[in-house]
């Protein structure tokens, strides 16, 4: 599987300028945590025939795309999401998770995480991508905000994060304020109470974080998350 990530890793190339003004217009700067890439084919054939299957010989089939690495707290890839959006904006979103994610937790911004967990510092857990880097405009540096990815938080991501919570730590759920997200945050909730963790579920107005960043600036978000 080593070579699988060694493969996937040469078609991570620098941002196309496309990409760098969208991430800057969704507030990505130099602050920012996590890394943003452009998909560009490799010269060879990918060693994993899930990864063929899906997204072609040498992923042809998300060449262009903006990549999003996972990565595991020791920084190692486990997978990516694939963005390829049109000039409206509508985007398509696409996943790959190589078969480390099975035993790894499965979330954006693991690396940190676990540092400021482990350093006593507090933990936000959002959605979306973009909420992620939302917040890290507002919070204390020593603090960290993962982003699930949409699809909530599974049992194996709740459980390693829970090994390294101690009196010290809050966890802040601020998931999307609609009806599914109310629903995913308050089980979250559920989940890490049961553990002993003290949780706090985020109340704001707004669709998520970065839109009250885009409506509001950080003023807004200091108001609503600080």
């Amino acid at each position: 599987m080593g070579s699988v990530v060694s493969w996937i890793e040469q078609g991570l190339t620098p941002c196309s300028e496309k990409h760098l003004a969208y991430l800057n217009g969704r507030g990505v700067d130099e602050d920012t945590t996590i890394s943003f890439y452009t998909w560009k084919c490799p010269p060879t054939p990918s060693p994993c025939q899930r990864f063929t299957l899906n997204f072609g010989t040498t992923g042809n089939r998300i060449e262009g795309n903006l990549i999003i690495p996972i990565y595991t707290p020791r920084g190692g890839l486990i997978g990516f999401e694939a963005r390829d959006f049109d000039g409206e904006g509508k985007k398509k979103v696409l996943q790959y998770r190589t078969t480390q994610a099975q035993w790894n937790a499965y979330f954006l911004g693991s690396e940190k995480a676990f540092a400021s967990l482990w350093n006593g510092c507090d933990l936000y857990i959002v959605e979306g991508i973009f909420d992620l880097v939302a917040l890290e405009k507002v919070i204390p540096k020593s603090d960290a905000v993962i982003s699930t990815l949409r699809a909530g938080m599974d049992n194996n991501s709740i459980n390693m994060i829970s090994r390294f919570l101690s009196a010290y730590n809050t966890i802040y759920i601020a998931y999307d304020n609609d009806e599914t997200g109310r629903k995913k945050g308050a089980w979250l909730k559920s989940k890490f109470e049961s553990l002993g963790a003290r949780v706090y579920l985020a109340k704001y107005r707004g669709k998520d974080p970065n839109q009250v960043w885009k409506k509001g600036g950080l003023a807004m978000l200091r108001r609503m998350f600080c």
